[in-house]
């Protein structure tokens, strides 16, 4: 017998086993996270769009070459032509993103009066804006070149959170350098722009009136006039028709909405203009409503019959509210049997009161309310962002008014023409871009050789109006330290039933 250990032989390696194995668990689990993606993760609309939000709307950053809204076609095809004539130019280029609540779903609820036709000419201006920017003959300077996107924030701005993500994403990698536009002043509207605050990313809003969206230092511009200066106006003129007349009583109508900016600012700004400039009011606490309610209709109809009681004598009414609850109130104010004799005045929303997403052709007041507002004496007044008419008092000198070359250019765009441009919202949106852009021109090195970035262009908004005023569409715009439009004037215009006359120029004003 031997006196070797017994040594049992070595089992084959399995190593190639366990790397087969482990790949198929790999392979597994990929394809489980892409089955998982498809049936819990958003749909992909195209390349930077998504579905998102309970009506899964396709909401995110296009630059041009995905449509949000069949009447956003002519426009997005136009910005994307632009666009890929600055890629292919080979000159440095920038971004700025252009955002609204371009999309709506069926059933959801409308917090905003802004119906797709005031989407569409704020971004024809938009678009106009970039075209004269990289106009290396209209004076502003050559490069950075300018791309125009869009970004949209689905309906009511409800998708801001994602949108904002994006963005700041854009801004650290693809040249993103400011965003403009903003729509209204919302609560998803202050909560985007408070997030890209954060971001440091410069902005520059076209239409929004909010006072709480300005802040000191600031990150966030504007082009409009907020309601605070609104307000101070309309107290103005209403203490002016008070001294020339000791009778003329004045009741205030009033939006307690709790998520709308525009409605509790205007409502708070108002009582302390017209307390500054010593307006009386026929009761202190004035008619409250609730907007977006199945109510507001039968609330805004008690409130005219009060308002219209003669022995009440009451002569005029600011409407701290939007355009579309106006619109209900002017219906009331013109029901039939009703004798009213009213001045009605408001704030910058009041053209909601023709672009309302919920009737009927995007039109809020038509057919018999027209007729019977035709035939009434209720007269509508509001201040107003920009009119074509004001821009010649603004301008004196005819070589220095910018308003003729615009209006040349939006009819040779197919555009539109004068009736399309009476709302100013086109002229916004030009001039919120107009800022971005010219900011992105000075921010450039005199050589031409230094990147332009965010913290850049921010930099050079906070100069404007420093030393010289840029001429813009809606006035001459020079910034506050906190970033309000300084010392800008309005247009007094009054709301017309009158088939394409619906923006009457009366003055121009200024807080």
């Amino acid at each position: 017998m031997s006196g070797r250990v017994y040594v049992p032989p070595r089992p084959p390696s399995r190593r190639g086993l366990w790397a087969v194995v482990a790949l198929a668990v790999v392979i597994c689990l990929v394809l489980a996270g892409v089955w998982w993606l498809r049936d819990t993760g958003p749909a992909r609309c195209a390349e930077g769009v998504w579905q998102r939000g309970p009506g899964g709307e396709c909401v995110g950053v296009s630059d041009g070459s995905y449509v949000f809204s069949p009447e956003l076609k002519e426009v997005s095809e136009k910005i994307r032509a632009e666009n890929r004539r600055v890629e292919e130019s080979g000159d440095p280029w920038v971004a700025i993103a252009y955002t609204e609540s371009m999309t709506s779903r069926k059933g959801g609820p409308r917090a905003n009066d802004r119906g797709p036709e005031v989407v569409r000419e704020a971004i024809e201006g938009a678009y106009l804006a970039q075209r004269e920017l990289n106009d290396p003959e209209s004076g502003h300077g050559r490069t950075p070149q300018l791309k125009l996107l869009l970004a949209n924030s689905g309906q009511s701005g409800e998708q801001w959170r994602p949108l904002v993500d994006q963005l700041i994403g854009m801004a650290k990698d693809e040249k993103l350098v400011g965003v403009a536009g903003f729509g209204q002043s919302l609560e998803t509207t202050k909560s985007a722009v408070d997030a890209l605050r954060e971001a440091e990313i410069p902005m520059v809003g076209a239409t929004v009136a909010a006072d709480g969206l300005s802040t000191e230092k600031p990150v966030f511009f504007r082009v409009s006039s907020p309601n605070r200066d609104q307000t101070a106006i309309a107290a103005k003129y209403l203490k002016g028709r008070q001294n020339d007349d000791s009778r003329f009583r004045v009741e205030v109508v009033k939006d307690i909405k709790h998520d709308d900016s525009y409605n509790e600012t205007l409502d708070q700004d108002f009582d302390r203009a017209r307390r500054a400039e010593g307006v009386k009011l026929v009761t202190e606490e004035g008619h409250s409503f609730v907007s977006g309610s199945t109510s507001t209709e039968t609330a805004l109809a008690s409130i005219a019959e009060t308002i219209c009681l003669p022995e009440r004598s009451i002569k005029a009414v600011y409407f701290a509210g939007r355009g579309r609850e106006l619109k209900y109130f002017l219906q009331a104010l013109t029901a039939p049997g009703r004798r009213c004799d009213l001045t009605v005045l408001s704030g910058s929303s009041t053209i909601g009161v023709f672009f309302d997403p919920t009737a009927k052709d995007g039109l809020a007041v038509a057919g018999d309310v027209l007729t019977r507002w035709k035939h009434s004496r209720i007269k509508v007044l509001y201040t107003a962002y920009a009119h074509p008419d004001a821009v010649a008092k603004i301008y004196p000198r005819r070589g220095e008014n910018p308003y003729p070359a615009f209006r040349k250019a939006y009819h040779d765009a197919g555009f539109g023409g004068d009736q399309e441009l009476q709302n100013g919202q086109a002229m916004m949106g030009h001039d919120a871009v107009l800022c971005l852009g010219k900011a992105a021109r000075l921010a450039e090195a005199p050589q031409g050789r230094e990147a332009v970035d965010a913290a850049g262009v921010r930099n050079m908004l906070l100069q404007i109006g420093k030393r010289s005023e840029l001429p813009g569409l809606s006035g001459l715009i020079a910034f506050d330290e906190r970033g309000n439009p300084k010392g800008k004037p309005m247009a007094l215009v009054e709301l017309s039933p009158a088939e394409g006359a619906h923006y009457v120029y009366r003055g121009t004003v200024s807080p």
